[in-house]
């Protein structure tokens, strides 16, 4: 399965590449930098209270060797500030304990062997991924049927949607569409019936929660290739965004039909009708996945489903394997994985692994890596306020040279809400054009 997402982040502090490292300011090995002027900076042994870890030996000479709040110089864990103290004016400490120039201040973090300007501070804006997900819900007849918990499939899939969009509203543009037909094209209605029509945005629980519960199953037909199509068509003629993917969420509960011949028997034109609708899709950079609501036994329909979720991402027809009960399959490069949601919590894991599985941990930047080793030995990346470690929690991105890449809990955190995200790296690990 793909894995995409690339929005530009809200709030986020500028990533910076600083001065080269510290000098002395008295001549000796351990002493605080030049900082470009103003820096300032103490040591170990000055500092009121120095970092736990200061003084520790790093004999590979790698800041990862250190405790947080100190980095590694001429084989000790060294610190020049804390927060509360050690940097001068238009200076800040960051979380490996050296004084950085201040953004604002257009400092030019010279280094005090160096002096001057050797090395520019330069702003690096990144950009993450912001998808676009569209749920396309059956809204036929069928969907009133009982789900288990008091709740019939329609609630237990208004309930999993609203839940899934409470969560990751404010770093995903949600949409819902759903669909019906009464009797398809055999009678004046229009077919596919959108009952429910709302747009990508950010921030779309309330539009998404007020639409919903109005309108509840009751359509004889599940026209689900013709439902697929137009709704592609109205993707395309008001695409939303591009800086992220644009996927559809197929939630349904019964084998499909067509706008043409509504309830065939047998039903191998409408499940060719999917099948196609959901290629088309992929091939028109739609992406789509496919979830169903309620136990499922019957062969035929798994493997109506294995089709319609295999094309839907560009793979053939006869690969894939189920997901019960939320869960990935085991051997997801077999084929696209579909979901089935037989109870309340399947239901909403399903919806949140296929959508977490579209945001990118991937940080575009605007500037490229020179030295990806001093980059991360040194590199002070910070997630929602937190140190991250490399490459337990961020590495450039295998292949290039632009990109850094959570990974781990950092990925897990990075996709579930809107953190702000800051990365400072020493001069010499950013090619400054």
């Amino acid at each position: 399965m793909r894995r995409w997402f690339s929005y530009t982040l809200v709030a986020l502090s500028s990533l910076v590449a600083l001065g080269c490292g510290e000098g002395s300011s008295d001549g000796g090995p351990r002493g605080g930098t030049g900082g470009g002027g103003t820096g300032g900076g103490l040591s170990c042994e000055t500092l009121v209270e120095p970092p736990a870890g200061c003084d520790d030996a790093c004999p590979l000479g790698s800041d990862s060797e250190c405790e947080i709040g100190t980095h590694c110089l001429n084989g000790a864990c060294f610190a020049q500030c804390t927060a509360t103290e050690g940097c001068g004016e238009n200076h800040s400490c960051n979380s490996r304990g050296r004084c950085v120039p201040d953004i604002a201040t257009g400092g030019t973090g010279g280094t005090g062997n160096a002096g001057g300007n050797a090395c520019q501070s330069v702003s690096i804006s990144p950009t993450r991924s912001i998808p676009n997900v569209m749920f396309l819900v059956d809204q036929s007849g069928s969907m009133d049927a009982s789900f288990g918990g008091g709740l019939d499939r329609w609630q237990a899939a208004h309930g999993a949607i609203t839940q899934i969009v409470s969560e990751l509203d404010s770093v995903v543009r949600f949409g819902l569409t759903t669909y019906q037909s009464n009797g398809g094209g055999i009678t004046p209605d229009e077919c596919p019936i959108f009952d429910t029509q709302v747009d990508f945005a950010m921030d779309n629980l309330g539009a998404i929660n007020m639409s919903y519960p109005a309108n509840f199953p009751g359509g004889l037909d599940t026209p689900t290739g013709d439902a697929i199509d137009v709704l592609v068509s109205n993707i395309q003629s008001s695409p939303p965004p591009a800086e992220g993917p644009t996927i559809i969420v197929l939630a349904t509960d019964g084998e499909p039909d067509s706008c043409e011949v509504p309830n065939p028997n047998p039903t191998a034109g409408a499940r060719d009708e999917a099948v196609s609708a959901s290629s088309a899709s992929h091939n028109a950079g739609i992406d789509v996945f496919v979830l169903w609501v309620g136990t499922l036994s019957d062969d035929d329909t798994q493997d109506h489903l294995k089709e319609v979720a295999n094309v839907g991402i560009g793979l053939g027809q006869s690969t894939g394997v189920p997901a019960p009960g939320g869960e990935e399959p085991s051997n997801p490069a077999a084929g696209a994985p579909f979901w089935v949601g037989s109870n309340p919590t399947s239901l909403e894991n399903a919806f949140r692994a296929i959508i977490g599985d579209n945001i990118s941990c991937d940080i575009q930047m605007d500037k490229r890596f020179d030295d990806t080793a001093k980059a991360c030995q040194e590199g002070d990346v910070q997630l929602g306020g937190e140190a991250l470690s490399c490459p337990t929690d961020w590495q450039v991105k295998e292949g290039a040279d632009d990109i850094i890449e959570l990974v781990g809990d950092a990925c897990d955190r990075f996709r579930a809400e809107a953190l702000t995200f800051s990365a400072s790296f020493p001069c010499g690990a950013i090619i400054v054009e």
